[in-house]
């Protein structure tokens, strides 16, 4: 038996424990919670700072840990996604060895269940390993192609069945950012999630081009589009932010997380609030300064009383 005391001491409800002792057996399960007058000085392992159940990875691309170090930094969230798709393809053992090194990364910083993005299977077999909890979001998008949207959803859909649901392995359908799922496709997603109690996770305003696309259609996406032969041109724009069309096409009475929302707004916060009780907001800022070197303002999440999520 052990029993690991520090100055302070989180548990999963409530306030930090000063002083508090975490009582272990020999097989580390924790048995009590208590504080450090209960106990003979003599019989604690003491330590300086906070002891934490276990760190939660909100937000992950772990299929993409082969890519690291490979984008130039500051280029912008348009250059980072082109060179991206640009080295998604690499062999399967390099793609293999640095999902496990990553995942031994997150095990040695304390880190015990992720939020992790899957577009295709190649992290399936390590997270069937058990060595982590995973929420698998199989992420869909079909680049604004309202009349290709049931082809995507069935092409996701298959990724979605190989991944085998357990306690360590849960899953969700969900779609990747407003600027690339279409309206059709948002509804196939809803549907799929209807009826059951699940957790969506979703890109939002990541950069100034998204919310230019759906006020008045400018900025560079849809250039960016054609690159890779998708024409939007059918696209008529709301005339809203992105967060604000993103909210007509979710389902509210699911758990919803966005990701990033690096120019999301008090108003925009306190909307998505009363659309829902179940928002959460998830920060990257190492994320956020790589690629566009700027983050959110954190005082207006803080202002409203946001649940923000790293």
């Amino acid at each position: 038996m052990r029993k690991i005391t520090a100055d302070k001491v989180y548990t999963v409800q409530g306030e930090p424990i000063l002083d508090g002792v975490v009582v272990v057996d020999n097989e580390g399960r924790i048995l009590d919670v208590t504080d450090a007058s209960a106990h003979d000085p003599a019989s604690l392992e003491s330590h300086r700072g906070v002891l934490v159940p276990g760190f939660i990875n909100a937000h992950c691309h772990l299929e993409l840990s082969h890519m690291l170090g490979k984008v130039d930094t500051g280029t912008g969230l348009i250059p980072f996604l082109t060179k991206v798709v640009s080295f998604r393809k690499e062999k399967d053992e390099v793609i293999q060895e640095a999902i496990r090194n990553a995942e031994e990364e997150m095990i040695n910083n304390g880190i015990v269940a992720v939020g992790d993005i899957s577009n295709v299977p190649d992290t399936f077999a390590q997270k069937a390993k058990g060595n982590l909890h995973y929420y698998t979001f199989v992420e869909m998008f079909d680049f604004l192609q309202e009349d290709r949207a049931d082809d995507f959803f069935s092409q996701y859909l298959e990724v979605y069945d190989k991944l085998e649901n357990s306690d360590k392995n849960r899953k969700s359908i969900v779609p990747h950012a407003p600027y690339t799922v279409s309206n059709n496709l948002f509804g196939r997603i809803a549907e799929f999630n209807s009826g059951s109690k699940t957790t969506v996770s979703i890109h939002n305003e990541e950069m100034e081009d998204e919310n230019a696309l759906f006020q008045d259609k400018s900025g560079r996406l849809e250039a960016f589009f054609a690159k890779f032969g998708f024409d939007i041109s059918h696209f008529e724009p709301p005339g809203t932010t992105s967060l604000i069309h993103a909210l007509g096409c979710l389902d509210p009475n699911q758990r919803t997380l966005f990701v990033h929302n690096t120019l999301t707004r008090p108003e925009e916060i306190k909307l998505a609030h009363e659309w829902s009780e179940d928002v959460y907001w998830a920060t990257c800022p190492n994320a956020n300064l790589y690629i566009e070197n700027r983050l959110p303002l954190y005082q207006h999440f803080i202002d409203r009383g946001a649940r923000v999520t790293i």
